[in-house]
């Protein structure tokens, strides 16, 4: 676990908890969060709500001091979620442990006591536009997506994904979405075209070709119908040219 510092600096007239010094003990006793048994899903929120305390147990208890954040709920779902190490879903991949570094960095930061309010009437929104009993996974990640703060945030914005595609990809099965909105690498966008993969990453350099990284990685990922974009028609006459047919001609 990487060891962070807490912050020192505070608003004028509050001190920070010393990291050896045991948070209120109200808060150890406060829900994670405000969804009652009628909402269902009380396995998956079970196991999220044993992740996030395991989390913080990990944190020494220090993060505590300033109640469970949306972003160590965003961890301990990504955990429960993810298989080794690896979030997955339709146009969805995050490398869980690239996230860890950010959440720990925010877990020693105030949050407003009403983030947590606000995620959880997200949650519940999206049950009731889905019209489902229960609650479930993708409740929990349309709500995190549609999170305009904290680390969510900069994940979703950095991957450049839209709720509605996720929506999509769950519609149809995970077929027909996955298959609009495939990524490419740089190298497979190369064979794709059939061209140098330098000239792809001249293309994403020049803007001629949109192009995402990863959160928190280098690695460049290129949507199929942006591919198509860089495509344009020709007329039967310039391909025969093209290509340098030699083949009859196609009028007398």
């Amino acid at each position: 676990m990487v060891a962070h510092q807490p912050i020192d600096e505070r608003q004028p007239g509050s001190e920070p908890t010393p990291r050896g010094d045991p948070p209120p003990a109200e808060l150890h006793e406060a829900p994670l969060l405000n969804l009652d048994a009628d909402a269902g899903g009380g396995e998956f929120l079970a196991r999220m709500s044993l992740e996030a305390k395991a989390i913080t147990d990990g944190f020494g208890g220090y993060p505590l001091a300033y109640g469970f954040s949306v972003d160590i709920w965003f961890l301990a779902f990504l955990r429960v979620m993810a298989r080794f190490g690896v979030f997955s879903f339709g146009p969805i991949t995050i490398y869980v442990p690239l996230i860890e570094p950010a959440v720990l960095a925010s877990a020693v930061e105030e949050h407003e006591t009403g983030e947590l309010v606000r995620f959880t009437e997200r949650v519940r929104a999206e049950q009731i536009r889905s019209g489902r009993k229960r609650i479930d996974e993708l409740h929990a990640l349309l709500a995190f997506m549609r999170t305009p703060e904290g680390v969510p945030a900069r994940v979703f914005g950095e991957l450049g994904v839209s709720p509605e595609q996720v929506e999509a990809f769950a519609r149809n099965g995970g077929q027909a979405a996955a298959d609009l909105e495939r990524l490419y690498s740089p190298e497979e966008a190369a064979d794709y075209l059939g061209i140098h993969v330098q000239t792809v990453r001249a293309w994403i350099r020049s803007g001629r070709l949109t192009a995402s990284r990863l959160a928190g990685q280098r690695a460049l990922r290129i949507r199929a119908s942006d591919l198509q974009g860089v495509l344009e028609p020709v007329e039967p006459v310039e391909a025969v040219e093209a290509e340098g047919s030699t083949g009859p001609p196609l009028h007398a």
